[in-house]
Order: structure tokens, then C-alpha cells, then sequence
């Protein structure tokens, strides 16, 4: 085994399937600068086509150490903010699209079945929560759905842009 130059990334690259979903994520309440640029790279890379920030969730632009975080994704993948989660969520709704907060609750899915929940639709929004309370009780109500990551260890959760990482690549 050894590793792929540049050349041959580029060219592994083009050969991967396109997403059959269109895919868009709200962060609300993210309190922390570098989760939401960690988020940005991640999202961009799993093919999110769009995210809105809400509530009380770090804009760009990022500063160096942030950008370096992101890798400027941030310019290359469309983005808004809006002060309200609900307001993003009823317009998207209207749109068609299936809302699926990335949260543990009385009735979300785990992370395994999640692919067979998402198998009939076309449009998906997740929503990610803020780092230590979660996703606003208010928000929860306007959702379709959850997931759930199982944790196998001792520790409750993970970090915010951890659980968006793995919820976008896990269908």
C-alpha cells in the first residue's frame, strides 16, 4: 500500500458517486468559532449544498487560525444567517424538505437506521444544536425526526462538529 499523489487524488476524487440528496444543515446556537469552521470544512466535503447559522452561532468571515480550521470553505459553499431556527425550518418545510434534528430523544432513530428513514427522501435538512444545551425545545417540535449516535463508552456526548461529521456520512 502507498500513499496517492495529488494527480491521483484529483482523479479518485471524480470517481466517487455525487450526492442524491440535497442536503443543507442549520447550526443553532454554536457557540464556538472553530466547531462552526470545523462544521464548514465537513459539510462542504460530505456535499451539503447550503448552511444557515441561527441564533447565537459564529459567522464569518474567520480569522487565520479559523480559515486554516475551515480551509476557507466558508467562501466556496453557500451560507446565511438568520436569527430564527423556526423561521428557517418552516420555509424549508414548505420546500420539501425532511427536517431531522441531531439529537437524542423520546423519539429519535439510532444512527444505524437512519439510512432507511432518509431511503424516500430527496431533501434533507439536519439541525446541530448548541454545545451544551442542545437543540431548543421549541426547534425540536418543528422537526421530523432525530438521530441518535450511540456512545459505547462512558461519556454522554460529543463535540457538536464530531456528531455532524458522522450523521453526514452515516446514508
Amino acid at each position: 500500500m502507498r500513499q496517492l499523489n495529488k494527480k491521483e487524488i484529483k482523479r479518485k476524487y471524480k470517481e466517487f458517486p455525487k450526492r442524491d440528496k440535497e442536503i443543507y444543515l442549520i447550526l443553532e446556537n454554536i457557540e464556538y468559532a472553530r466547531n462552526v469552521a470545523s462544521i464548514f470544512r465537513t459539510a462542504e466535503a460530505a456535499g451539503v449544498r447550503k448552511l444557515y447559522l441561527t441564533g447565537i452561532s459564529k459567522t464569518p468571515p474567520f480569522g487565520k487560525e479559523l480559515r486554516q480550521v475551515s480551509r476557507n470553505k466558508e467562501k466556496s459553499i453557500e451560507w446565511a444567517y438568520k436569527e430564527n431556527s423556526g423561521e428557517v425550518i418552516n420555509s424549508l418545510k414548505r420546500q420539501g424538505f425532511y427536517i431531522c434534528a441531531v439529537e437524542l430523544t423520546d423519539s429519535s432513530v439510532t444512527l444505524g437506521k437512519l439510512k432507511d428513514v432518509l431511503r424516500t427522501k430527496d431533501k434533507v435538512c439536519f439541525v446541530a444544536g448548541s454545545e451544551v444545551f442542545g437543540i431548543k425545545k421549541s426547534t425540536l417540535e418543528n422537526c421530523d425526526t432525530g438521530v441518535e449516535i450511540p456512545m459505547f463508552g462512558k461519556l454522554a456526548s460529543l463535540n457538536v462538529s464530531v456528531s455532524v461529521g458522522i450523521v453526514l456520512y452515516s446514508f
